[in-house]
């Protein structure tokens, strides 16, 4: 699931028009284990007339039980 959530984002950049974008997208596995993704996506130009695009993902995984929730964080950015 979040290798092909990664794998839209990428080829999703090119075709976006200039803006702010957000996505989040929940899921449950059988064990009940939460995981939730949340994107914002930044579509831009540079000063040199360039399409950028800058992406900050956050996942956090959330195993059943108390006190081991993990999140981590990541930016990318574009050409």
């Amino acid at each position: 699931l979040v290798l092909g959530l990664g794998l839209a984002a990428c080829a999703e950049t090119n075709t976006l028009a200039p803006g702010h974008y957000e996505n989040s997208a929940t899921s449950k596995s059988r064990d009940g284990t939460k995981t939730t993704i949340n994107k914002e996506t930044d579509v831009y130009y540079d000063q040199h007339g360039n399409k950028k695009t800058t992406v900050q993902t956050e996942k956090t995984t959330d195993p059943k039980g108390l006190f081991n929730k993990e999140t981590t964080k990541s930016v990318k950015t574009y050409n």
